[in-house]
């Protein structure tokens, strides 16, 4: 072939091609527009967007003591029940405190009893003395009347004088013996258990400031090396701090009742030495009576009187003044009762802790996620730095949840209630149904991950959270599957419908081209296309609904092509 023909062909190609684009763009609709039938069916509006499946409900089980993990009794996939146990911690630490509070608390409580037995025994011992002495100082005042009377009157000594030195060297010798009662009571008993419990509490408080040292240097060194919390230091630095405060107190107080109980028996020592004095006396008193029968003066009576009554109101005060030690007994019994109290609480709460050693599941589910082996160590969820380590995920499969972004320009068509198609990749061919729970109020932030691929000219359009539940979630339905949702905004059924293509205007007052068949000047048939004015009610992305204007049956053409004129091209030949 020589070079102008193959230049002739060429340009003849090119040329058809023209042509046969320049037919298809620059045309104007005519005749060779489509045609549809005007008829009956269904006109549905919808929003389309792709989401996320999530459970509805789902729970991070976390731990609330830090530990190594024991046991784990369950595994992903599984279902679990409400209350069934999970996972356990090694409780070995926890159950040694807990027996060492136990073993403080028994020791606690003795001292309590001991001290409440010391409270009473003190109150008795008080009430007795104090009871005899007014019963001396009321005898004494008799006797100094008595003997006033008798120096007025001068009467000779008689057997009457005899019986009174009788009674009252009696008294004296039983206000004797209730003092050395009381005195053999006091250092035999009293005192050694006050000395006892006090001592005790001592070696109590000062263990508890060597075991709040340690654990301070220990929490210290974990803190240093970021395994416990600042807070955990401040509670450890604080235990240590009220241990050696508790230490101080228990050392005054030991010291404190050891001078009491010094103080108290120098004071039953010197009543039972004027006791003693006074049996003296009132034997000499009576070998007086009962040897001179002859008159005397009085007036060494009424001395004698006097002295006697001055001695037993000094008694009487000196018992009175055991109403201190009642005061004194009575705060240690309120001690011990505290300190049994602080135990017991500490105590309980190691047992929360030893409780809280075995995981249960929060809610009945299936095991979505497991985070840890067994032997990991984990943190608390309450006391470290971050929200804890947590060691299952439990989710209720049952009702599953769409998070889906939908454009500001459908969110005013969404309402919450509203029926919602659902299809996943992974099941093919499958409609799932749904229901719109919640609409976002405000714009978000949120972005479903299978919408990352987006195009960058969706960056700028603002996005709604709108959420879609699935009850009764069919179980080929799993978290992290992406969803494609078609939320059906409004289903019109069997109702009047043209394509959407064949409207021409916009709102509801709008018109259609109707194809009417005729014949040409040759007799030939022909169509021609007439404007009629209709009534547009619901539109769809494929077909509109005609509410009046148009009759079932009726052909209809596409509307013409409004848009800008094409540009021919221009081939020229070559030279």
């Amino acid at each position: 072939m020589t070079a102008a023909r193959k230049l002739i062909c060429c340009t003849a190609t090119v040329a058809a091609l023209v042509m046969l684009g320049g037919c298809h763009m620059l045309a104007k609709p005519a005749s060779n527009d489509p045609t549809f039938q005007v008829s009956k069916g269904d006109v549905t509006v919808s929003v389309i967007a792709l989401g996320t499946i999530e459970p509805l409900s789902k729970v991070d089980v976390k731990s609330k003591v830090a530990g190594r993990i024991q046991r784990l009794y369950v595994h992903e996939g599984d279902t679990v029940r409400a209350g069934q146990i999970l996972a356990t911690i090694d409780p070995q630490q926890i159950n040694s405190q807990v027996a060492a509070l136990r073993a403080q608390l028994n020791q606690a409580r003795a001292q309590l009893a001991s001290a409440q037995k010391n409270v009473s025994f003190q109150r008795l011992q008080t009430s007795t003395l104090i009871a005899q002495d007014e019963q001396n100082v009321d005898s004494a005042r008799a006797r100094l009347r008595q003997a006033l009377t008798q120096s007025n009157v001068q009467p000779q000594l008689t057997a009457q004088s005899v019986k009174i030195a009788q009674a009252n060297l009696a008294s004296a010798e039983a206000s004797l013996k209730a003092q050395q009662d009381a005195l053999k009571l006091l250092v035999t008993t009293t005192n050694p258990n006050a000395v006892i419990s006090s001592q005790a509490a001592y070696d109590q408080a000062r263990a508890t400031n060597i075991n709040a040292t340690a654990e301070l240097k220990r929490q210290q060194m974990l803190n240093e090396r970021g395994y416990v919390s600042d807070q955990a230091l401040d509670t450890a630095r604080a235990a240590q701090q009220v241990a050696a405060a508790q230490l101080q107190d228990a050392a005054n107080k030991l010291a404190t009742i050891k001078q009491a109980n010094t103080i108290q028996a120098e004071n039953l020592t010197s009543q039972v030495e004027s006791a003693k004095a006074q049996v003296s006396q009132m034997k000499a008193a009576l070998v007086q009576a009962q040897a001179d029968t002859l008159p005397m003066t009085r007036r060494d009576d009424v001395t004698a009187a006097q002295a006697a009554l001055k001695l037993a109101t000094a008694q009487l005060a000196s018992a009175q003044s055991g109403v201190l030690q009642n005061l004194m007994r009575k705060d240690d019994a309120a001690a011990a009762s505290a300190n049994v109290q602080q135990i017991r609480n500490q105590l309980d709460a190691e047992i929360v802790q030893q409780h809280d050693t075995t995981l249960y599941a929060p809610m009945t589910g299936v095991v979505t996620k497991r985070y840890v082996e067994q032997g990991d160590l984990i943190t608390s969820g309450i006391d470290s730095f971050s929200s804890g380590t947590p060691v299952y995920q439990v989710a209720d499969l049952q009702t599953m949840l769409v998070k889906i972004p939908v454009n500001e320009v459908d969110i005013d068509k969404i309402k919450r209630g509203m029926h919602a198609d659902i299809s996943v990749d992974a099941v093919p061919g499958v409609t799932f149904v749904g229901v719109v729970d919640k609409v976002a109020p405000a714009a978000s932030s949120y972005t479903s991950t299978s919408t990352t691929s987006t195009s960058s000219s969706d960056a700028g359009v603002i996005k709604f959270p709108v959420e879609i539940r699935i009850d009764h979630a069919d179980p080929r339905l799993r978290p992290g599957m992406t969803a494609n949702c078609t939320v059906i905004v409004a289903d019109h059924k069997g109702v009047l419908r043209v394509p959407e293509e064949c409207i021409v205007g916009t709102g509801t007052h709008c018109s259609v081209l109707v194809v009417h068949a005729t014949t040409d000047k040759k007799g030939k048939a022909a169509q021609t296309a007439v404007s009629v004015p209709v009534t547009v009610g619901l539109r769809g992305s494929n077909y509109a609904e005609i509410v009046s204007g148009l009759t079932e049956g009726m052909t209809v053409k596409s509307a013409p092509y409004t848009g800008p004129k094409r540009q021919g091209i221009s081939i020229q030949g070559g030279p």
